[in-house]
């Protein structure tokens, strides 16, 4: 019989061999396994370590940029006549917030501002003292030409007022800018005289803005000698935008100049309901993008509307500040920090 005794020993030897290197190999494929695993695990985490050692602080990364107050204009922005100051668009209500710390991930909102220009101080004297008595974050554009022109920027400077110089520049058609204006007829050290003429009528400025210019700040080579002349003197510049078209705040970034561009004429029609569009018009805007610039004039209609507009404003939680103050926040949003701007 071969099913024998020894015969069924050996059998039961192999056997237990064969189990024997079973439970070897599982063992050793469960310990890859696990340090298979554990490996994947360290991997990731050493992975996560390395990016977050490479991802900067963004407001430590934004301080490495430019320290100047540039403000691009939108590279879809028309080239086409321009829009009436008086057009409105629906604007949805945003929540604008940035992080705090990018370390915590925390947010806190930031409130939105309006600066308000009074650009022709000088002429209309009962106007413009008048004006006068706007909140202090009122920025005041003085008119170089007329013989009082130091005095209105003094007057204003003694109110607390921030004081631009309102320079004339040449328009398309047949409306006067005013004696002493750029032209684009003249030499570039003609232009330069008169911008250096007009910057020493009205003492104590802090920046320029445009007084008409449709057709000068269509101009680069013509803009770029202001934005020079602006550099030189450590002055910032408001581009009025009376044409879509302007070069002039372009030219003033290339310079180095700090620049920000007008968003709302407030009373281009001098009427009482089209005052009220436009002032709605930039309270919507302010809440959409943060900062807004408002251009109005010493007129009695305008005046009288602007009596209640801080008040409405502190009610939307919107801010009056200065231009200098709006030019320091339109930045901090480039950078995506934020900082407060001293209020009314």
């Amino acid at each position: 019989m071969t099913d024998s005794r020894g015969y069924r020993l050996q059998r039961l030897a192999k056997v237990r061999e064969h189990l024997k290197a079973n439970m070897t190999t599982e063992k050793h494929q469960r310990r890859f396994g696990g340090f298979a695993l554990l490996g994947m695990v360290l991997g990731s985490l050493l992975a996560i370590i390395i990016m977050a050692g490479l991802l900067p602080d963004r407001a430590g990364a934004s301080a490495k940029t430019s320290g100047r107050f540039s403000i691009p204009a939108p590279k879809s922005a028309p080239k086409s006549a321009p829009k009436s100051a008086t057009e409105t668009t629906p604007i949805s209500k945003t929540e604008l917030s940035f992080p705090s710390s990018s370390k915590t991930g925390h947010h806190r909102s930031i409130q939105p501002v309006i600066a308000l220009v009074i650009d022709d101080m000088g002429p209309a004297h009962q106007w413009s003292e008048a004006a006068l008595a706007l909140p202090k974050a009122v920025t005041m554009a003085v008119l170089p030409y007329v013989s009082d022109a130091p005095q209105w920027a003094r007057k204003a400077q003694a109110a607390g007022h921030e004081v631009i110089l309102h320079m004339p520049m040449e328009p398309y058609g047949l409306e006067d800018p005013g004696p002493g204006a750029l032209l684009r007829r003249l030499s570039t050290d003609q232009n330069r005289q008169r911008l250096e003429a007009a910057i020493l009528a009205v003492p104590g400025i802090v920046g320029v803005n445009n007084h008409m210019g449709s057709r000068y700040t269509a101009c680069a080579r013509c803009t770029m000698m202001v934005a020079k002349t602006l550099h030189d003197r450590g002055l910032y510049f408001l581009d009025s935008m009376t044409i879509p078209s302007s070069t002039a705040a372009d030219e003033a970034q290339k310079a180095g100049v700090a620049v920000i561009r007008r968003d709302v004429f407030l009373d281009d029609v001098d009427d009482a309901q089209a005052i009220e569009r436009q002032m709605r018009r930039a309270e919507q805007l302010a809440r959409q993008s943060g900062v807004v610039v408002v251009i109005a004039h010493p007129r009695p209609g305008t005046l009288t509307a602007l009596q209640d507009w801080p008040k409405r404003l502190a009610k939307l939680e919107i801010k009056m500040v200065s231009l200098s103050a709006a030019m320091e926040q339109k930045r901090a949003q480039e950078r995506g920090t934020f900082r407060r701007s001293a209020g009314l």
